[in-house]
């Protein structure tokens, strides 16, 4: 249980920072993040022409009942109306962010292993001692 509340603390924090980082780029670097959206509006546009497309082929299977499925069209209207370009960019400084965490912690658990393990003579004392006469 800990583990799941210690996991959930985490993904929250993560969520929290990745909100701060898109607002203070949006207050300080406008140009930039005007930019990210484009880029992220034509992937939920390449985002909804797949699924558009993968919902035709499923109407054309279904026969009859192919009139429930939606116009050619729908899914990007309802894509952009509800943010998709907004949400895939928060998903996406997300996950640079917690590949930023990680490469960080990683290079300070190295940076401390070869600190730690240069003034240790740990290697050393682990060697094995020879019972007899060299030779």
């Amino acid at each position: 249980m800990r583990a799941r509340i210690a996991f959930l603390s985490r993904l929250v924090a993560l969520k929290l920072t990745a909100l701060f980082a898109f607002v203070l780029l949006s207050l300080y670097t406008p140009s930039t993040t005007n930019t990210l959206l484009d880029g992220a509006g034509d992937a939920s546009k390449m985002l909804a022409a797949g699924t558009e497309s993968s919902l035709q082929s499923l109407g054309s299977l279904l026969g009859d009942a192919a009139m429930l499925m939606p116009k050619k069209g729908a899914v990007e209207l309802t894509m952009r109306y509800v943010g998709m370009d907004k949400v895939l960019l928060f998903i996406a400084i997300t996950i640079a962010l917690y590949l930023a965490w990680l490469l960080l912690l990683g290079g300070l658990r190295g940076a401390w292993r070869r600190l730690d393990a240069s003034g240790s003579p740990r290697g050393e004392k682990d060697a094995r001692l020879r019972s007899g006469p060299p030779g």
